[in-house]
């Protein structure tokens, strides 16, 4: 086991917490052990640290723009290999699979029993070996064309992507990770290959294992797949748009809604480039503890909100951060929508002061996150689906637990001072307006 002793290793553990292991193999290739002894089950997960975002891209001193779409579409095709089709293989070997593509990274994970090694074989063996044929892509195009389509029914749906235009005007992240009809049906299988090689290679890639399994067996398998055994290679330079200010007039459509429905998003200016990927992992779990705090019911102006009927049920706010960018969202069904965006507005260009009036709450806030997140320790998929790769330096669930438990409502005050927000934007859905074009 010679190999083992040439790769890099680093074991942590964490109170309660079994220890982990990353290890990176001589091709680049990160291996993520995350043991659960308890369980009966196992999980893998290859992660490739590329995702719809990255259209634009650096390969072999050569610029290349791809259609919108493409690494949803290589996540479709990379099952079908040329004899045989991997997700019923995966059936057949008692193995559920699953995928996703999101902005900045595209996930393959396989659940099974213990001791099912050819299941992860074959999710270490079919991630790495493309098959994209003329005829398969086209009918995948239309496959494809259908999902948008159902997407777009999404009245919920269609409102977050309308918000995500308006905080990222021309950048990819205002548009929907699967492409439009129209970018789908210029996807080529050559765009595919091209993709493929240029960022399905083994230092931009992870693999996690979480679940009960022999430490040592599990990193011989990895070690000895087509994942492990791959050649090392230098992967791509990924470009980042330039983004262009947030587009704050209120955008109102007409949709087949009932009520009112109203979106409203601020982007969180963090600079990626500047803090460390744990620091930006941070400023995230604060993110989402500061909505939680504001806009939750430990909040008396939420609470006279709901009580005066300007919000019901549906109302959410939700923080999200990936490789590069961060911003916040808020829904609400409403009678009026004016004054809930009035009202919304008010609170998220001042959330220093808004947290400040409810520090006293704080604990009570983070106690329920850490509860939240502790009962994600019983979800061997959660575990695994997790974890981010090299967006927050290879932090798992038990670290974001950590961070967590660490944070004080002075740390909060101190993100929340010296963190750049844009302007708010806004869209409002009626029932009386034309049909949206």
């Amino acid at each position: 086991m010679k190999w083992l002793e040439e790769t890099q290793m680093e074991t942590k553990s964490q109170n309660f917490f079994p220890a982990e292991k990353h290890v990176t193999l001589d091709n680049g290739l990160r291996v993520h052990l995350l043991p659960r002894p308890d369980f009966h089950q196992v999980v893998g997960m290859v992660t490739v640290d590329y995702g719809a975002r990255d259209r634009l891209f650096m390969n072999h001193g050569q610029l290349v723009s791809q259609p919108a779409g493409v690494a949803h579409f290589v996540e479709h095709r990379l099952f079908a290999q040329p004899d045989y089709d991997a997700f019923s293989r995966l059936s057949e070997l008692g193995a559920n699979a699953n995928a996703f593509t999101t902005q900045t990274r595209t996930s393959y994970y396989v659940s099974t029993a213990v001791g099912n090694q050819a299941a992860l074989e074959e999710l270490l063996t079919f991630t790495q070996e493309p098959y994209f044929d003329l005829e398969t892509v086209q009918r995948e195009q239309d496959i494809i064309t259908q999902e948008i389509d159902m997407y777009e029914d999404d009245i919920n749906s269609r409102l977050y992507r309308l918000i995500l235009a308006r905080l990222y005007p021309g950048d990819p992240l205002g548009q929907d990770i699967a492409g439009t009809a129209t970018s789908v049906h210029q996807i080529t299988p050559e765009q595919l290959h091209l993709a493929f090689s240029a960022f399905y290679q083994p230092d931009n890639m992870d693999v996690v294992i979480t679940g009960a399994f022999d430490e040592q067996e599990m990193l011989a398998l990895v070690k000895n797949s087509p994942a492990g055994q791959r050649a090392a290679t230098k992967s791509v330079v990924k470009l980042i748009p330039e983004l262009e200010p947030v587009i704050t007039t209120p955008l109102e459509v007409s949709l087949n809604v009932v009520r009112n429905k109203v979106v409203l998003g601020q982007r969180w200016e963090i600079d990626f480039n500047k803090l460390s990927r744990r620091d930006v992992l941070r400023v995230t779990i604060i993110g989402s503890l500061a909505i939680d705090l504001i806009f939750g019911e430990f909040s008396p102006t939420y609470m006279d909100w709901y009580n005066d009927g300007l919000i019901d049920d549906n109302f959410s706010a939700e923080f999200d951060a990936e490789r590069n960018f961060a911003y916040l969202t808020i829904a609400a069904e409403t009678a009026d929508p004016e004054l809930v965006i009035a009202e919304v507005s008010k609170m998220l260009t001042d959330l220093p002061a808004q947290v400040n009036q409810l520090k006293g709450s704080f604990h009570l806030v983070k106690n329920d996150a850490l509860s939240r997140l502790i009962n994600k320790l019983n979800q061997l998929e959660e575990i695994a689906i997790r974890f981010e790769g090299q967006t927050f330096d290879e932090a798992t669930l038990q670290d974001e637990i950590a961070i967590l438990q660490a944070l004080t409502v002075n740390d909060m005050m101190t993100v929340l001072t010296e963190t750049t927000v844009s302007s708010v934007a806004s869209v409002i859905a009626r029932s009386d307006m034309s049909e949206l074009c």
